[in-house]
């Protein structure tokens, strides 16, 4: 199906099609207009309607998307490396297009607490207040599992045209290459060779959609975890590829097993390494939040950290501290004024108090 685009061409006889066709069209736009999305026809109408150039953004869909995508390699704390791809500027500006046009109007399930509106990991670390035990488990390589197939499937689900949805996959997704594929470690091997079995695209870490793609390719993750957890009188919540449940030990303990299960019907792989459970006493963090007294507050380690280099520097000045503590943060003003911010964010009175110490700061020019 393509847009009849004769209305903006001049001078020439308006084109005339079946009853069946304009039926075609009506019903399709009906269905997306009912869902407050917009009505695309194909790539092309939506360069249009993005403004983006119509010809750069079909050659990504036709040929290799890695082009258009800048990559570098990080390290990881336990060893080996994760590739990062960000699109450039223009792919960049269409993805956030769909992202605020298209996917942040479809809700993610309930027991999603990242990425969403209204979210956060403050939010995830609530629901777990007053437990006596977690159960933390982690996906392995998250968006690196989820690939461009899953993907028009959620672009087709929502009513857009099988075509339309294969190209949007396409924009949304990038194809490993060999570097990419030689960042995977031993443990990773089954994951490696789905990816390698299936040679298509996959959600690259860098760019905007694939953050909320992921949340609406798990809300039948999130549901069945939802349904078990309150089954057996647990919390259940899900922050990216961090799976929290907690509750009664005994309960935890039960169900490990079967949200394994889950997690591999649902054609995601869980990282065993990182699975843990923790009884009330121990280290009580959700989403690096401590719940340990009922409610969520940064752990000490942090508000110790900050209000050290707040002390020091009003008392022996920045460049002083810097040269002391031996600090090679180029951007510490910034680093220092987030941390405030972060702690802001989930002890506000804590926060104001941080804040009033970084005003008394002398910062060098």
């Amino acid at each position: 199906m393509t847009y009849p685009f004769y209305h903006i061409k001049r001078n020439q006889e308006p084109i005339v099609h079946s009853s069946e066709f304009n039926q075609d069209i009506k019903i399709y736009s009906d269905l997306l207009a009912k869902k407050g999305l917009p009505v695309i026809y194909s790539v092309p109408h939506l360069c249009l309607l993005a403004g983006v150039h119509i010809e750069r953004i079909l050659t990504i869909t036709k040929s290799n998307r890695i082009e258009s995508y800048k990559r570098f390699k990080l390290k990881k704390k336990r060893g080996g490396f994760r590739v990062i791809q960000t699109p450039n500027d223009e792919l960049k500006y269409l993805q956030r297009w769909i992202l605020k046009n298209i996917l942040e109007k479809v809700p993610s399930h309930p027991s999603c607490k990242g990425f969403d509106k209204n979210t956060s990991i403050k939010h995830n670390a609530d629901t777990h207040l007053k437990s006596e035990a977690l159960l933390k488990l982690d996906l392995l390589r998250f968006y690196d599992s989820i690939n461009e197939r899953r993907i028009f499937g959620i672009f087709k689900s929502l009513g857009y045209h099988p075509n339309l949805a294969v190209s949007l996959a396409k924009i949304c997704t990038i194809v490993p290459d060999e570097m990419f594929i030689s960042s995977f470690r031993k443990k990773e091997t089954e994951l490696k060779e789905y990816i390698v079995s299936k040679n298509e695209g996959i959600l690259a870490q860098g760019s905007p959609t694939s953050p909320k793609l992921s949340n609406l390719i798990t809300i039948n993750l999130d549901k069945r975890l939802a349904g078990l957890a309150n089954k057996n009188g647990l919390n259940y919540s899900r922050y990216a590829d961090d799976l929290t449940f907690s509750g009664n030990f005994k309960q935890l303990q039960k169900v490990k097993k079967v949200v394994y299960r889950i997690i591999r019907e649902e054609s995601l792989f869980p990282n065993y390494s990182k699975t843990k459970f923790i009884k009330l006493g121990g280290k009580f963090l959700v989403t690096g939040l401590n719940i340990q007294n009922n409610v969520s507050t940064v752990p000490k380690k942090k508000k110790k950290e900050i209000e050290h280099h707040l002390f020091h520097c009003i008392e022996n000045g920045v460049e002083n501290h810097i040269k002391t503590a031996k600090i090679n943060n180029r951007n510490f003003k910034d680093w220092l004024y987030g941390n405030i911010c972060f702690v802001f964010s989930i002890e506000e009175k804590k926060g104001i108090q941080y804040f009033k110490e970084f005003e008394k700061i002398q910062w060098p020019i």
